[in-house]
């Protein structure tokens, strides 16, 4: 059914459509009573009367359904943009309201973020403030250490230095006792040896010194091989470097008057009379012995 039919202002807007009848009754019973009233023409006059006033009638009603129609879509028209707005509004309201939700939200987590991380700080600077009293603890009981230390190596220091202060009075006085130790045996050896130079420089040592480097000389001559170009009159000087154990270790032979033979004969003696003869005595021995071989 279309827009503009009677149906379809029922359907749309039923107290319009009661009102547009009940105007239209009226005007009908207006009309009646007009005609009963007034001076009764002829009754073809009547019924043209009555078709016009039908027909009159019926564009009447047709203008004001118009006017009706109209102002009912003016209001549909006007509801639609109210609702309309207020949707939009609503809409917006709504968009506001999740944004506050969402704003609400984020703050909440902000400020969820800010106190877990002041607690995470607050705790940091406990455990911070708690290892800076540990360290500063630590770091008065070195400091007592160190003090401590100080003054023990003091103490030890001080006893080395009088150690060694006592140490160097006695190595003084050790060093005195000896320096007289020595020059009383300095002495002592002096005198003992101008004694025993005296001693040795006496007839008697130089007798059996004598007697000690002839007892060699016969020792060696007793060894001695007569090589066969020796004559009469050859002699050699025999030098011989021996030991407290009589080994001879060197034997040279010097101002010969002897050739070569000889003098190698005298060298092998010597060699072949090691070891020496014992001395008679300890103080005439000799380290190195010289004798004129001439057999």
């Amino acid at each position: 059914m279309k827009e503009g039919s009677i149906f379809g202002i029922i359907r749309y807007d039923s107290k319009a459509f009661y009102i547009a009848l009940a105007i239209h009754a009226l005007i009908l019973f207006v009309l009646i009573l007009s005609v009963n009233f007034s001076e009764r023409p002829a009754v073809k006059s009547e019924q043209i009367e009555t078709v016009q006033a039908v027909v009159v009638d019926s564009q009447i009603v047709q203008a004001e359904m118009d006017k009706i129609k109209k102002s009912e879509e003016r209001k549909k028209y006007n509801e639609k943009q109210r609702l309309q707005k207020i949707a939009d509004k609503a809409r917006k309201e709504e968009n506001k309201r999740k944004q506050a939700e969402k704003n609400r939200k984020q703050e909440e987590k902000q400020l969820a973020d800010l106190k877990k991380k002041r607690l995470a700080n607050e705790k940091q600077s406990e455990l911070e403030a708690k290892n800076l009293a540990e360290l500063q603890k630590k770091k008065q009981q070195l400091e007592e250490q160190r003090q401590a230390e100080q003054q023990r190596l003091a103490v030890i220091q001080k006893q080395r230095e009088q150690e060694e202060l006592k140490r160097e009075n006695e190595r003084k006085a050790e060093e005195e006792k000896q320096r007289k130790i020595a020059e009383a045996q300095a002495l002592k050896n002096k005198l003992e040896e101008e004694e025993r130079e005296r001693y040795l420089n006496s007839a008697k040592m130089k007798e059996m010194r004598s007697q000690y480097v002839k007892l060699i000389e016969r020792h060696v001559e007793k060894k001695w091989i007569k090589p066969a170009s020796s004559s009469k009159g050859m002699f050699c000087e025999v030098i011989i470097t021996q030991n407290r154990a009589g080994t001879v270790l060197s034997v040279t032979t010097d101002q010969c008057k002897a050739d070569q033979a000889f003098q190698e004969s005298v060298e092998r003696a010597v060699r072949r009379a090691s070891p020496l003869p014992d001395p008679p005595s300890a103080d005439v021995f000799d380290k190195t012995i010289r004798f004129i071989f001439r057999p």
